[in-house]
C-alpha cells in the first residue's frame, strides 16, 4: 500500500450509529418488530458500506509519473502536474488533493490562488473507475530559487461525506520547480574576448589539434612514427611528416565568493547580483564556445564547496545554472581562501580566473602571488545591476570598460 492512512469518524454520528445498533437488534427481540430489526440491519449496513467504500478506495488509488522537474526564469509561467490513478471498479466522488510547497525564499507563487497561506493548497479532486488522470497547476516564477512538492495528501469521503480517509502519500513524489538566476550584463567581456573563443588556430600555441592537418614537412629524427604521411612520402619517395593545426583551448575557471565577514550574516548582502552576475559570465561562455567550470563556497554534505567541472555547450550551461539557482541565503559558507588553495591545486599553470562576490585583501593578495606565476586574473564588481569587469591588481582606473 502507497499510502499512510488518517480515518476520521465523526463521534456523535457513529457513536449514536454504533451504540444504536445493538441497541436496536435488542428491542427487535423484545417486542418482536421487523420494523425496529430491519432498521438495525440498514444502520449496520451504512456502517459496513462506508467502511468497505473507504478502503476499498484507499487500495485502488495511486500515484504515477512520481517526479517532474520544471526550469524558468523569473516571470515564466509554466504547468506543473499532480497525478492520481484510480485502478478500481468504483468512482471516488468526494475527494480533494492537498500539498505543501517547501518554497524557503519564494520563489514560486500559483496562479490564481486565494490561499491565505501561500504554502499550502488544496483543491477537489474527483476519479471515475478505471481511469488516470492530471490536474494542471499554472505557477508562476517569482524570483531565483527552488520550490518543492515532496508528498501530496488525498482525503477522500464516504458516500454521505459524514467521514473520511485522509492518505498520506508515502512512496517517492517529487515535483520540482527551479528558477534561474536573471543573467545581468558585465562591461568588459568584450574585451577581454576580442575574437571568437574556443579552439582557434594560433601560430604560436603549445597544442596541436590531430584532427586538423595543415600539411606535411620532411621528417626529421625524433618526429613520432605515427605522424609520419606515408601517402606524401610514397609520391615524394622520402619521409613526410602531418603538420597539425595548433589551437588555443580556453578554459575559464569561474569563482564566486559569498562568505559574509560579518558572521552573523550567512552571505554576502548582494547575493542576488552576485548570482545573477555569475548566469551572465556562464551564459557568455557558452555563447562564444568557451569552456569553464565553476566553485562556489557553500557548503553540502560531505564538501566544504560546490565545483562544477571544465567543459562546455547547453548542457553544461543548464547544470551551472541549476546550482546557481540552488544557492540559499540561508547556507552555511566556507572561508574563500580554503576554497582557493584546492583552485590552485586543481586549475594547473595559467589559469584564467575570474572572481565574483565578496573580495578581501587575503583574495586580492593570493591572486597576486598567482599572477607572478602565470595566472590571468578578473574579478567583477556586483555593486549595481551592470557588474564591471576588473583586473586583479589594478584599482579604478584600470577598470576594463566598453
Amino acid at each position: 500500500m502507497s499510502w499512510n492512512q488518517e480515518h476520521n469518524l465523526p463521534k456523535k454520528i457513529y457513536g449514536t450509529l454504533f451504540w444504536s445498533v445493538p441497541l436496536l437488534f435488542l428491542v427487535s427481540v423484545f417486542i418482536n418488530s421487523p420494523l425496529v430489526f430491519g432498521l438495525g440491519v440498514l444502520f449496520t449496513f451504512f456502517i459496513l458500506l462506508n467502511h468497505f467504500y473507504l478502503q476499498y478506495v484507499s487500495k485502488k488509488t495511486t500515484v504515477f509519473d512520481e517526479i517532474e522537474v520544471i526550469r524558468m526564469f523569473p516571470d515564466d509561467t509554466r504547468t506543473i502536474t499532480i497525478p492520481l490513478e484510480n485502478k478500481g471498479k468504483l468512482p471516488v466522488l468526494n475527494g480533494e488533493v492537498s500539498f505543501t510547497f517547501y518554497d524557503y525564499d519564494g520563489a514560486i507563487e500559483v496562479v490564481g490562488s486565494d490561499s491565505i497561506n501561500q504554502e499550502s493548497y488544496s483543491f477537489p479532486y474527483s476519479l471515475l473507475p478505471l481511469t488516470r488522470k492530471k490536474r494542471n497547476i499554472e505557477v508562476k516564477a517569482l524570483k531565483r530559487g527552488v520550490a518543492q512538492i515532496r508528498t501530496i495528501e488525498y482525503t477522500v469521503h464516504d458516500l454521505l461525506k459524514l467521514s473520511y480517509l485522509r492518505l498520506h502519500y508515502r512512496d517517492y513524489f517529487r515535483r520540482e520547480m527551479i528558477v534561474y538566476p536573471t543573467p545581468m550584463a558585465i562591461n568588459g567581456l568584450d574585451q577581454i574576448v576580442q575574437q571568437r573563443q574556443g579552439d582557434i588556430p594560433r601560430q604560436h600555441s603549445q597544442h596541436e589539434d590531430v584532427m586538423m592537418t595543415m600539411g606535411t614537412r620532411e621528417y626529421t629524427s625524433g618526429d613520432p612514427f605515427n605522424r609520419v604521411n606515408w601517402k606524401a612520402s610514397a609520391r615524394t619517395n622520402s619521409l613526410q611528416t602531418k603538420i597539425y593545426e595548433k589551437t588555443t583551448i580556453l578554459n575559464w575557471t569561474i569563482v564566486v565568493n559569498i562568505y559574509n565577514k560579518d558572521r552573523s550574516k550567512l552571505t554576502v548582502r548582494n547575493l542576488e547580483e552576485v548570482l545573477s552576475h555569475a548566469a551572465f559570465l556562464c551564459q557568455f561562455a557558452t555563447k562564444h564556445h568557451i569552456s569553464f567550470e565553476l566553485y562556489i563556497n557553500t557548503r553540502v554534505p560531505k564538501f566544504t564547496f560546490i565545483h562544477i567541472p571544465p567543459a562546455n555547450g547547453k548542457d553544461h550551461l543548464m547544470k551551472a545554472l541549476e546550482l546557481l539557482a540552488r544557492v540559499s541565503k540561508y547556507t552555511i559558507t566556507t572561508h574563500p581562501i580554503e576554497v582557493l588553495k584546492t583552485v590552485k591545486i586543481r586549475t594547473g599553470p595559467n589559469p584564467f580566473i575570474f572572481h565574483l562576490g565578496s573580495f578581501s585583501q587575503e583574495e586580492d593578495n593570493l591572486y597576486r602571488e598567482w599572477k607572478r606565476t602565470g595566472a590571468t586574473v578578473y574579478r567583477v564588481e556586483s555593486n549595481e545591476d551592470i557588474g564591471q569587469v576588473v583586473p586583479v591588481g589594478g584599482g579604478k582606473n584600470e577598470t576594463m570598460a566598453n
